[in-house]
């Protein structure tokens, strides 16, 4: 028995249904063409039945005689249009199709599966299921190892994925290690660390107006602050350079909470600066 290769499609999906158990082979078999020998059905659904069961993915093989070859396609779309909307499982389902002319040794096998799934079994995946496992264990065989070993590869590729991603949800709740990322990033931090010294030499320390070297600030305290009144200071600025000086008043916030909202209001009324 020997399947020509058709190309792989995919079905829209639609909100997520909550999916209902079932036990019934025809959900995972329905060998109307009768190419699956009787050994090989229980293995068969056994595989399908672990796939739904673990991913919540609904594998279906079918098998169906028809008059003629050509008709194929438009029956295929059909079944499956159908067949992905009453499944549930928020339509994630993989359906193998094989068609076979009355009297004839020859036809061809169609996969389908639903648009949520095609990051999994994208079209080269699902060709190479068909072309390398289907195909050539049908050809040799004439009792269904084809479509036996095509759900085994899909349930060893599927399972492979669903452990990827429980070993991605297990390293990103991992704890932060701050020692180990500063020390990963030890370049990074350094370069950060001058350029905030570098931002304060340029911005935060005074000048001198002459030689542009470092001032040398003393603050002396002319009145202190009251509960909600500024108080008064006197800042001297002092080159040891070149001797330059300069004073200069300014006003002194009182702590506390009636310090901030006077810094943000900009409250000056009650001092006098000269």
């Amino acid at each position: 028995m020997l399947f020509a290769v058709v190309a792989l499609l995919t079905a829209p999906v639609s909100a997520q249904e909550k999916p209902t158990p079932r036990v019934d082979p025809s959900l995972y078999l329905d060998d109307r063409a009768e190419l699956v020998k009787s050994e090989l059905r229980q293995q068969i659904v056994e595989n399908c039945r672990e796939i739904e069961e673990k991913t919540r993915i609904r594998v279906l093989i079918k098998t169906m005689r028809i008059a003629n070859l050509s008709d194929g396609h438009a029956q295929v779309e059909n079944f499956f249009a159908e067949w992905i909307r009453d499944i549930g499982l928020d339509k994630r389902g993989i359906l193998i199709f094989a068609m076979l002319p009355e009297g004839a040794a020859h036809g061809k096998v169609h996969l389908r599966v639903g648009i949520g799934l095609k990051y999994l079994v994208t079209r080269e995946m699902g060709e190479k299921i068909l072309n390398q496992v289907i195909l050539p264990n049908n050809a040799i065989n004439n009792d269904g190892t084809g479509f036996l070993e095509g759900v085994k590869a899909i349930r060893r590729m599927l399972l492979d994925e669903l452990k990827r991603d429980a070993s991605r949800v297990g390293a990103g709740s991992q704890t932060f290690d701050l020692r180990g990322f500063l020390w990963t990033s030890k370049e990074i931090v350094l370069a950060l660390l001058v350029g905030l010294f570098l931002c304060y030499i340029i911005f935060f320390v005074e000048r001198c107006p002459r030689c542009n070297g470092a001032l040398k600030v003393t603050s002396e305290i002319l009145k202190e602050p009251g509960v909600n009144t500024l108080g008064l200071q006197r800042k001297v600025y002092a080159c040891e350079r070149c001797g330059f000086s300069r004073r200069k008043k300014e006003p002194v916030y009182p702590s506390g909470k009636a310090g901030l909202i006077m810094r943000l209001t900009g409250t000056r009324r009650n001092v006098r600066i000269e």
